[in-house]
Parts: structure tokens; sequence; C-alpha cells
């Protein structure tokens, strides 16, 4: 291949990476295999300055804004920075900087590098007025809302200052991952494949209320400006946001010598094993603000920070086996079983095999040595075989044609990557079920977990979710179960009659339809009123719903059409689970037919409490301001739907005038 063809090639693979990363939140390639491309990119363009052009991916930022939000125009522009891969490269920028300040008395600040979303926030008299996204670095898009779900950012700040601008790095801690993928894919929908993509999906969607579910962090690293305040050194500035409420950059570390410097960046590696988030390396940065200012920055990075990139940690080990398990929509899912191995300071003895066409395009064969990693350093998976290594005689992994749970034959619909199961029957679907009806978001049943409902099962005790409300017709033979004494029993009976009188929107929830969750639940509950109206309602009456489209409406309608799940209602019904929408309020009552916008952090309720109690009364919970808007719910560091309110002339409720409303509305229903 040519030398331009090769520079054309990287281009066009660059800029399709990064609308896949930055705008689409759907990256198909590591961080590592990226970052490789970009540096073979930027040695062809100083080596061949004729072949460079002034659009390429090495002179801007990835990202564009979407055109779902608001664009915001930084006032200051959100750089990236360079990347390195070496002790070498990091000499090299040391002495660079050195020789072009012309000083040895420098500092240093060496940051752990969040692997996340960067975004910019915005104070003024100490209150959050906006906050945004960095898009190309100079447009980005309006997040304010959805940052003001997220618990660590302040809301307010001293108030003495005029204004603050910092940047930050908006991440998704592991823990809070694993629980919204094993959520997502018990209802059936697409996964997340790292942190940071769960973030910037989170981060960026147009219902605030989801992002709150999703129970976001966020890291500061930087005052992009600051009125009535100087600071001398950025070490000063990360220690001034902290007492200001902020988590600046956690385990940064001040250096002078390129030896502690390096020994920063060892220390920082070996830590992340240790943490609760994603990190991808270390940022050096020049301490002392003055010489930054005369290092200056080019178009597209500063000259005064560089990102050390680690190489993802990767470990041999051996593929013992390979486990084909059954989720809750049948879908058949190879998991890896491997000789056990310490990486990213875990040890792993499972990972991921994603399907069958991966398991084809990696050639896995049991038996064989694999290279290891894990992927956004949480979820192991398979990188590689090595074919060197294989023994004779190891024959190429077939997924099965029957299912492993019920022995039906199993499927693969055009389109997708899957094998399925389709038998409705099958016992590992039916566990899965259970798990997904009793759980927190769903119908919240205490005292039924994982292990219980293996022995309810075993014992023959229920074969379907609505057989747990005849549980109380057993009580003789659930005594007879292990650890199941009186008291424990009449808990259970007791929690599972108080769910009969759970709302609509958790049932909904609760019956497991593909891509319908907590929000679409509670969506489809107010709008349809009534179970029985929700299982008459046509694909086009539901795509026309508010956050829905084509896919969910078809989802919503194909689990109703099915006769055993229009019977598994009936059943339900008859055990006298509810299936009516709470009553609107009769007329005269401060909610009924009332639209609510909730804005800013509630002190003493999260978003979604408040949205229940409101549904509750009889009133409509909206995302947006408009005319239509009767109250708006103002919480600490209320933003843009505020303002629009008052330009509307509409009423703003605080929390202590709702709550005499609530306590109102609650008597006249009594």
């Amino acid at each position: 291949m040519e030398i331009w063809e090769r520079m054309e090639f990287l281009r066009t693979e660059l800029e399709k990476h990064n609308k896949l990363y930055y705008e689409n939140d759907a990256p198909i390639i590591s961080d590592f295999e990226y970052d490789s491309m970009l540096r073979e990119l930027e040695e062809l363009e100083e080596k061949y300055p004729i072949y460079a052009t002034p659009d390429s991916p090495t002179k801007h930022v990835g990202g564009h804004a979407n055109e779902k939000f608001s664009k915001v125009t930084h006032r200051n522009p959100m750089k990236s920075l360079g990347d390195i891969f070496s002790r070498e490269e990091v000499l090299e920028f040391t002495n660079r900087v050195r020789q072009s300040v012309g000083s040895e008395d420098l500092s240093f600040v060496v940051e752990r590098k969040i692997d996340g979303l960067s975004v910019s926030v915005e104070y003024e008299n100490g209150r959050l007025v906006r906050a945004s996204t960095r898009g190309d670095g100079a447009v980005g898009e309006d997040i304010t809302e959805n940052a003001l779900t997220i618990k660590n950012l302040p809301k307010t700040i001293d108030p003495s200052i005029p204004y603050l601008e910092v940047r930050g790095e908006v991440y998704m801690p592991f823990e809070v991952f694993l629980r919204v993928n094993e959520q997502a894919d018990l209802l059936g929908e697409k996964t997340f494949a790292n942190p940071r993509n769960a973030a910037a999906g989170s981060l960026r969607q147009l219902n605030a209320k989801i992002t709150e579910e999703r129970e976001l962090s966020i890291f500061v690293f930087n005052i992009q400006e600051i009125r009535g305040r100087e600071f001398a050194t950025h070490s000063e500035t990360l220690r001034f946001l902290s007492s200001l409420g902020f988590e600046a950059s956690p385990g940064f570390i001040e250096c002078r010598t390129d030896e502690e410097i390096w020994a920063a960046i060892e220390s920082i590696s070996e830590s992340r094993g240790g943490l609760s988030y994603g990190i991808d390396g270390a940022v050096i940065k020049v301490d002392q603000i003055a010489l930054r200012e005369r290092l200056g920055e080019t178009a597209k990075i500063p000259r005064w920070a560089i990102a050390y990139k680690y190489p993802p940690e990767e470990k041999k080990t051996k593929l013992l086996n390979v486990e084909v398990t059954v989720g809750r929509t049948g879908k058949l899912t190879p998991v890896a079983i491997l000789e056990p191995v310490h990486l990213a300071g875990t040890t792993v003895s499972k990972a991921t095999l994603n399907n069958e066409d991966f398991i084809k395009e990696k050639d896995v064969r049991i038996g064989d040595m694999v290279i290891v990693r894990k992927a956004g350093e949480i979820i192991p998976e398979i990188v590689s075989v090595d074919i060197d290594a294989r023994a004779e005689g190891l024959v190429p992994f077939a997924m099965p044609e029957y299912c492993p749970a019920c022995g039906e034959k199993v499927f693969r619909s055009e389109g997708e990557s899957a094998l399925r199961c389709l038998n409705e029957q099958c016992p590992a679907q039916t566990y899965r079920a259970m798990m997904h009806f009793v759980s927190k978001d769903a119908m919240n049943i205490d005292g039924i977990g994982p292990s219980l409902i293996n022995i309810l099962l075993n014992a023959d005790l229920i074969h379907d979710v609505a057989d747990i409300y005849l549980l109380s017709t057993k009580k003789d033979a659930l005594l007879e179960l292990d650890r199941m004494g009186e008291s424990s029993v009449a808990n259970l009976l007791s929690s599972i009659e108080d769910s009969k009188k759970r709302p609509l929107a958790r049932l909904i929830a609760a019956l497991g339809i593909r891509n319908v969750g907590v929000v679409a639940a509670r969506t489809l509950a107010k709008s349809f009123g009534s179970m029985q109206n929700l299982m008459n309602a046509t694909v086009l009456e539901l795509a026309a719903l508010p956050d829905f489209g084509m896919v969910t409406a078809q989802c919503v309608e194909d689990f109703f059409k099915k006769d055993s799940n229009r019977a598994l209602i009936e059943k339900l019904a008859g055990l006298g689970v509810n299936m009516e929408e709470a009553a609107t309020e009769k007329a005269g009552t401060a909610f009924a037919g009332k639209i609510f916008v909730l804005t800013g952090t509630l002190s003493r309720y999260s978003r979604n409490e408040a949205s229940e109690i409101i549904m509750s009364l009889g009133g409509t919970c909206s995302s947006s301001v408009s005319k239509n808007t009767t109250y708006v719910l103002a919480g600490e560091a209320a933003g843009s739907k505020l303002t629009k309110a008052q330009n509307l002339g509409i009423t703003i409720l605080s929390e202590e005038e709702f709550e005499a409303m609530v306590a109102e509305a609650k008597e006249e229903k009594a």
C-alpha cells in the first residue's frame, strides 16, 4: 500500500471510530488499538507533511454535539491530551518542557486518568447553572438536567465566588455497571460493553430520570476559569476544589524529578486493581500555572500536559471448558471456564465468549492456551488464542443445537447473533423470570432470593410467577423446607400479600417484556390505565408514546399476543394482584390532571420517589417545561427549567409547599 493510501485509510478509520466512541457511545475497538492507529498517523504526517490534511483526526477532538441536545459553545476550549506509551517518552516530555521554559526548577502533578466522559460544569454566585459535554472541544451538548442527578457533584458552592468553571470526568463505578448490565440482561436489552460506554450513554439520555437511576459519579481535575481567586499551582487548585465539596482528582501525586514521576506512574498502575472505577492511564501536568501559560497550547492539545496510557494487562491461561447458560429471554450465552489467573487485581476463572460468531472468529477450542484481559478493566474477555501452543486433536467448539436446560431445539433469528431457546417452560428461563419478578425494581418481594427460588422450584411448589401468590395455601409445605420456621414463613407470606397492592407500573416491569424497563413501564401504566387496555393496545399507539419507538412497541405487542402471557396475567388477576393504575383524584385536589416538572436536587426525596407520589395522587410528570406545565417542583441548583418556568409564569413549588400539597391531597383522598 502506498504511503498516502495508508494515511487516508488511517484517517477514515479514525473518524469512523471517533463517531462510534464519542457520539454513539459504542466503540468496537479498544483504546489501545485506537491510540496505536492515531500514533501511526501522527508519525506519518510528521514524516510526509505533503500528505497531511487540515481536517486530520490528529488535529481535532473526536466528537460532535448531538442534535438532540442544545449546543453549548465553550467559553474555554476543552482540549484533548497527547498520548505516550513508554518511559523514554515520559523523559522526552519532561525534558522538552524544561527546555521550553528555560528552567530545571519545575514541579509536576501526576493524576489518575479516569475512563469516563469529559464535561464542563459552570457556577455563578455559588449555584450550578450549566453542565456540558466536550463535544468537539469547541461546541458541546447542554446536559445540565442530567448532571444535576449526579450525587457527588456539588449543586451549590461558596456564593462569594462570582464565576467558576471546572472540568471533570463523569464515570460509572464498577458495582453500578454490573448492576445496570444485569438488569438490562434480565429485560433482554442490549448491555453496555464497559463502564465508560455506560456512563456516556447514561449522561446523554433525553430522560433525566434514566440518568438518575444509573447512579453516575464525577471527579473534577481542572479549573477552566475562576473569578475573584488566583492560584500559583495546579495542586493548590485541587485542594481548593476539595474544600468546596468536589471530589478533585483523588490520589494525585506531586513530583519534582523524573524518577518521582515514573514512580508515581507505576504506583497508580499498581493501584488499578483495587479501585472501584476504571482508569486507563496517568496524566502528567506542569504544576506552576504561570509556566503553563508560557508553554501554551496547539489547536488540539496543551503543551504542559500529557497522558501516559497503560497497555491492557493480558495473561495467558488454559481454557478448561465452555459452559452455556440460558437467560430469562432464552438467550444462550457461552462462558469460558479458565485455569485461574491473577489479572488486573483479581483472580479470573471465567470469561465472556459473547456468541457463536465470536467463537468461530477467534477459533476457540477447549484445551487451548488463550490470552485474557479485562474489557474496560472489569469484564474478563478472551483476546486471542495461542495457535502455536495448540495440542493436536483439539476440535472447534460448536454451540449446542438443543437447549442445555430443557433439551428443546434452539434457533437463531435473522439479524441476531444470539441463539435462543423458544420453550416457554424452560426451567432456566423460569428461574430467571422468577428472579426478575421479585426484584426490587419489580414486585419487590422481601425474603425471596436465588436460593429460595431454587428450593421452591425443586420442591415443585411453584411453576410460574403467579404460583408465588399460591404459597399462602401451602404453609405446611413451606415449614418443611430447610431454614423456614414459623417466623420466616409468616414474614414471607406477608411480603407476598403486600406485593399484590404494588402500582401497575411495577407489575408491567415485573413481566419482563423485552426493552421495557422501569421508566417505560411507568409510561405504559399512565398512558393506558389498566392491564386490559395495555393488552389491547396497537403497535402504532405504543410507538407514539414518549421515548418509545417501533422496536419497543413491537416487543410490547408481541408479548401480549402470546396466549401463555395473557393466561399468566389472567391468573395473577384472579389471585388479587393489582391490574389498575391508581384512580385519578377527584376534581378539586391539587394533583388531579396537573402536570409537574421536577428540577434541581431535592433534599427530602429522590426524583423517583417524588414522581411516584405525584402519580399516585393523580398527577402527571413531564421531563420538559411547556405552557401546559402546571407546577415546577424546584430543588437546589435548579437550572434552565426553572428559568423557563419563571418566564412562562408557571407556579414554582418549594419542597415545603409540595409536602403541604401532598398532605392536603391525602386528607381529601381519605
